[in-house]
């Protein structure tokens, strides 16, 4: 039974890896507003020193996340065929 649900699950990842663009997309949409935001608390504590800044945890993880969507965005066309022939050259 375990084997079973096992398969309905990876049927599912099938699915999401078909989906690839769309959550790109909407992945870089978020990263878009997570800087605007950022930018926008960075602007507002200078203005008002009530606030505290941004930390560097939170803008390091938001520009590693922003690095991982950009390398998913050029992985298809540029990467992967580069890579592809890489491996198949060194059989």
């Amino acid at each position: 039974m375990s084997l079973a649900l096992a398969g309905l699950g990876l049927g599912g990842l099938s699915w999401v890896a078909g989906q690839r663009t769309w959550l790109t997309l909407a992945a870089l949409g978020v990263i878009g507003m997570g800087w605007v935001l950022t930018w926008r608390r960075v602007r507002m504590c200078r203005l008002d020193s009530a606030c505290a800044a941004p930390s560097r945890l939170g803008i390091g993880l938001l520009g590693a996340a922003t690095v991982l969507v950009l390398l998913a965005l050029i992985w298809q066309p540029i990467i992967e065929p580069w890579a592809l022939a890489l491996i198949r050259s060194a059989r």
